[in-house]
């Protein structure tokens, strides 16, 4: 069975070194389920053997100890180590069992991972309502009886495999304490947004961050250490120019760093544009290592900078409910306040009735109010301008892939561009309906 590297950056691995001498063999079968490749996804490298008769097989170059990805139906995370022999019988429902020589903590991972899906916190994208709807003091013991579960699934794993890594052990026993971190940094906000209150949290609340170290090399690469870091740099900022210059002072690994604030800036562009954070956005381009991520920035910044306060707004042609083609020219000596909205985005829905009455209520001033939607589904879109009665200038784009999303970078809901009576652009990432009547009637 031939096994095919797709990439590696650590050419050394076929050298002459004594140390490459060292391997794992990671070995499997499929049962009950048609599948035509495994593949295997480790810090250097990704790896792809053809599955045959069921059996798959990888031997890698592993010098020290470290977590890898088994890609086979579904993700399954393994830690391996120099000399270990590590056999998956893998099934049709997703369920495994590890046999072999230094299996112990890839076993753990899976025992932690069905913990954690009974516990009901394995879907970050979802949050237990009744739980984060709950006080402060009921909601942080239940997260902490959370942690004591978890903890206690280590350590009596740890009592009956003594040979269990003591590197993986330390690392797991942080990952627990950094997910407790995390629930306590996301309380405040989703318990507002469910409850419609601000929660009565102490002053002393955030005495928990206390706990993170933000230059552990050894956590990097997890989710929950990142979105701990995230969340510090968030608590101790309002803006992404402070956000970036913390970063910087706390930060000492630039790989680390880049990581972090790549994301941060790529969230914050697609839905703000450059106007507040032009001077550093051109700063962290020049200082981005991976290329591809330079590339990226470098060419999502030059389409933002054509958008910037003062510049010419690009003209559209977009057809309206009656299939009639509005362009942006047939509004010269007005002002121009654009709604781009998406009838699947819940925050553009929450703002439709602000827009009806921000429209009515400046309805014989020098401003034209235009909601442009980028719903394939025609009917969806008729559908939600009757049930909300506007009274704005419809169009529709029927995708995200028309011109005026191209030009406008509109890809992310809701935004909202506001244009001068010259055609020039004031903010091409305006407050929303509900907010900016103020700036809107100084203007007019």
């Amino acid at each position: 069975m031939r096994n095919i590297l797709i990439f590696t950056i650590c050419l050394s691995f076929f050298g002459c070194n004594k140390d490459v001498e060292k391997s794992c063999t990671i070995k499997g079968r499929v049962n009950n389920i048609n599948l035509p490749i495994a593949k295997l996804k480790t810090p250097d490298s990704i790896y792809i053997d053809t599955i045959k008769n069921g059996v798959f097989s990888f031997t890698i170059p592993v010098i020290n100890e470290k977590y890898v990805a088994l890609e086979i139906g579904d993700n399954i995370s393994l830690y391996v180590k120099p000399n270990d022999s590590i056999f998956i019988d893998y099934n049709k429902n997703n369920t495994y069992k590890f046999t072999g020589r230094g299996f112990n903590e890839s076993d753990f991972l899976y025992k932690k991972n069905e913990l954690i899906k009974k516990l009901r916190f394995d879907d970050p994208r979802k949050i237990d309502i009744t739980l984060f709807s709950s006080k402060p003091k009921t909601f942080k013991t239940k997260i902490d009886s959370v942690k004591q579960i978890r903890v206690k699934q280590i350590e009596d794993y740890k009592k009956q495999h003594s040979n269990l890594s003591t590197s993986f052990y330390n690392i797991e026993k942080q990952l627990i304490n950094y997910f407790e971190v995390n629930q306590l940094f996301l309380y405040p906000t989703f318990n507002e947004i469910l409850t419609k209150s601000k929660p009565d949290i102490t002053d002393n609340y955030f005495d928990f961050t206390e706990q993170i170290e933000p230059n552990r090399r050894e956590l990097y690469p997890f989710f929950e250490y990142k979105s701990a870091i995230k969340s510090l740099l968030n608590l101790h900022t309002k803006t992404l120019n402070e956000k970036y210059n913390l970063a910087k002072k706390t930060l000492n690994d630039s790989d680390f760093f880049e990581e972090i604030m790549y994301g941060e800036f790529n969230t914050f562009i697609n839905f703000n544009g450059i106007d507040e954070i032009d001077s550093i956005c051109v700063e962290f381009i020049k200082r981005i290592g991976d290329n591809n991520r330079k590339v990226s920035l470098k060419n999502k910044y030059n389409n933002w900078k054509k958008l910037a306060k003062g510049q010419k707004a690009p003209n559209f042609e977009i057809k309206d409910t009656n299939g009639n083609l509005v362009r942006l020219s047939d509004f010269k000596e007005s002002f121009v306040y654009i709604d781009c909205w998406n009838s699947y985005c819940g925050p553009c829905i929450a703002e439709m009735p602000a827009m009806k009455k921000l429209a009515d209520e400046l309805k014989n001033k020098r401003i034209v109010f235009i909601s442009i939607s980028s719903d394939e589904i025609i009917d969806r879109w008729l559908s939600k301008v009757k049930d909300f009665n506007m009274n704005t200038i419809n169009l529709c784009t029927e995708g995200a892939r028309h011109k005026f999303n191209n030009d406008y970078n509109a890809k992310a809901f809701p935004r909202y561009i506001l244009i001068d009576d010259k055609g020039f652009i004031i903010d091409a990432t305006a407050e929303k309906p509900s907010e900016i009547k103020e700036k809107l009637e100084q203007l007019l």
